[in-house]
């Protein structure tokens, strides 16, 4: 059989198959669309039908059927059982799909009577409870019509093919409609999942936030109960956390928080706090977390970081306030200025390592030395940060540069500076003065012990070194300031044999009046004890120091060092001891409990499990514990 009929613009005839049915098409004649219609099938051989029969036939079909009785009426009935109380009853099948209340008196529950399942006990002219009787039913199909869409699904490809040779042509789905489809698709997943991702982050950062807000509010709380001349550094430690966590955000606001949260650490705590051994480390934890707020050119566009230095000529708008890490860095530097000539030679090292890291060794040479030291000790300590520059980069120009400097100066300049000597020695300057005499036999001089032990070491002659600094001197720390740099410029075996005669040294002072170590020392040798995995040296170290919030600091940043010396260890809190007794707690207890805590939420990643074990330490540290779980979320999100 096939399909007949006239195009309805040109009446243009067509014969075309079944299966073509209710498509859409191009007319070849007039290029009119058209639709296909469907067949009209009348068999060859059906008797014609005259008007009297089609009457009667259309009579009987519209014919009632007999109304049934009342009686057969009741006796048709639905089984109803209640959801509620699983009571059953019967109800009229005329009631069926209406609403009742169940019979039983206890329940009284409103239910519907249910529909019939056997269609064929229900009467036709029964009026239907789901719509009106001759409502149309969308999955409704009747019989004798094709159905386009189910039509086309069975429709071969070679079939549509070879509907060409008809001359008709039908219509493919447009490419940009395709293109459109599919992109659409695309971004809808694009989105689906950015949302999730966002879901996540905002989540996770959200939780963070608090835990570093509760830090803080918690310490406020419980502050009263510390020691009065240590207050000031526990909120310093608070402050210096939750700027670095701010910063680690990387938003303009969070930059915004990190700025405030490290001015509060310098000016409203520490300028306030005595100058103690603890004071100064603390100074020097926040010196370092300072030079996060740098970025490159691209961050500072876009306010996520800061600017290194001053840029000259720079135009600002009025009251606008311009932030480097220059100027953020010497305000704490600067307050550090008074601190033991040791404590700022080792922090001035560690401030070059870390500038150096970053591609800033001028804005070391620049700020430390005129920042961290008096006038008198500047030549000597540009030379020592020249000399850590090269010791991370020989092939760096600013060694050089710096030794051309301090050469310019005259011998009267440079007399008597130790590291001046060893730089001129180290990179041979042309010209250079003799600053330092080299060493003699017998008792060595201190500028000479210094200046050739830090020469021995940048040449490797490790020995040497090491025997030169044992060398006996007018005073035990000379000894052990030159050990002090054998220990940290030393690899392995030779940095243990230098911690091990450093020890001698200081326990020889114990009970000495007239050769007492310094401190700041013997706290340098706990934290490279640590550092080196040595904690059961560290704690002989710290328990020498007879202060005992110098003696807490040095255990809980020996115990920090180690940590950070095996970062896919977990970390144990005993490995931070801390006092019953609120009076006793130190900030160093909270400074190793916070690494604690951050190294093994950084490991686990469980912020639930982890929050658990840090609620259950003594109150005053556990601030510094949430502290360190919300840095620690972030460490296993960062590289």
């Amino acid at each position: 059989m096939a399909i007949e009929f006239d195009c309805p613009h040109c009446q243009h005839h067509y014969r075309l198959k079944d299966e073509l049915a209710g498509k859409s098409a191009t007319c070849k004649n007039c290029r009119g669309k058209i639709v296909i219609p469907n067949p009209v099938t009348i068999p060859d051989d059906a008797p014609a039908l005259d008007a009297a029969a089609a009457e009667a036939a259309a009579l009987a079909a519209l014919a009632d059927d007999p109304v049934p009785t009342a009686a057969e009426q009741a006796a048709r009935i639905i089984d109803v059982e209640c959801q509620y109380c699983n009571f059953k009853w019967t109800e009229p099948i005329a009631r069926a799909g209406k609403n009742t209340v169940c019979k039983n008196p206890e329940c009284k529950q409103r239910i519907k009577i249910p529909e019939p399942k056997d269609e064929g006990q229900y009467d036709w002219r029964q009026t239907r409870t789901k719509g009106p009787s001759l409502a149309k039913k969308n999955n409704e199909k009747l019989e004798g019509v094709v159905d386009a869409a189910a039509d086309a699904k069975i429709v071969s490809g070679t079939a549509l093919k070879e509907a060409d040779a008809t001359g008709i042509e039908l219509d493919p789905r447009p490419l940009k409609q395709k293109v459109t489809f599919v992109l659409l698709a695309l971004a809808l997943v694009a989105c689906v999942g950015f949302g999730i991702r966002y879901l996540i982050t905002s989540s996770t950062s959200s939780k963070e936030d608090r835990l570093i807000a509760e830090a803080q509010d918690e310490l406020v709380k419980s502050a009263e109960s510390l020691p009065k001349d240590e207050r000031p550094l526990f909120h310093a430690i608070i402050h210096t956390a939750a700027g670095e966590h701010a910063l680690r955000h990387d938003g303009k606001d969070k930059l915004k928080a990190a700025l405030e949260q490290f001015a509060k650490a310098r000016d409203e705590y520490l300028r306030k706090s005595p100058a103690t051994a603890a004071r100064n480390a603390v100074g020097a934890e926040l010196a370092v977390a300072t030079l996060g707020l740098g970025g490159t050119d691209a961050e500072v566009s876009e306010q996520k970081r800061v600017r290194w230095t001053p840029e000259p000529n720079m135009k600002v708008r009025p009251n606008e306030r311009v932030f480097t890490v220059y100027e953020e860095l010497q305000k704490t530097l600067l307050v550090l200025q008074g601190a033991d000539p040791d404590f700022r030679a080792a922090l001035a090292r560690r401030l070059t390592r870390e500038l150096a890291k970053r591609g800033q060794t001028a804005l070391a040479v620049d700020l430390i030395p005129l920042a961290l030291f008096p006038p008198t000790e500047y030549v000597d300590a540009k030379a020592l940060v020249a000399l850590e520059v090269y010791r991370g980069d020989k092939g760096s120009p600013v060694p050089a540069a710096v030794a051309d400097d301090l050469t310019g100066r005259g011998a009267d300049a440079v007399r008597g500076a130790a590291f001046a000597q060893t730089l001129f020695s180290t990179l041979k300057t042309p010209k250079a003065p003799l600053a330092v005499a080299p060493p003699g036999g017998g008792a060595v001089l201190e500028n000479t012990r210094m200046a050739y032990t830090a020469l021995y070491l940048m040449e490797e002659k490790w020995d040497d070194a090491l025997k030169l600094a044992q060398r006996a001197g007018s005073a035990p720390d000379q000894q052990l300031r030159a050990l002090a740099l054998c220990a940290e410029w030393s690899p392995g075996p030779n940095a243990e044999a230098a911690l091990t005669a450093a020890f001698a040294v200081v326990s020889a002072t114990k009970g000495r009046k007239d050769a007492v170590a310094s401190p700041h020392l013997v706290v340098r040798f706990a934290q490279l004890a640590g550092a080196g995995g040595k904690p059961d040296l560290a704690k002989q170290f710290a328990q020498s120091l007879p202060d005992e919030g110098t003696r807490a600091w040095a255990l809980g940043d020996s115990a920090a060092l180690r940590i950070q010396g095996a970062p896919k260890e977990k970390a144990s809190a005993d490995m931070v001891e801390v006092p019953d007794d609120s009076s006793k707690v130190r900030v160093g207890h909270a400074w190793g409990r916070l690494w604690v805590a951050r190294q093994n939420t950084k490991l686990s990643g469980d912020r639930s499990g982890e929050l658990k074990d840090v609620n259950s330490w003594p109150t005053p540290v556990v601030p510094f514990g949430k502290a360190g779980i919300a840095l620690g979320l972030q460490d296993k999100d960062r590289p």
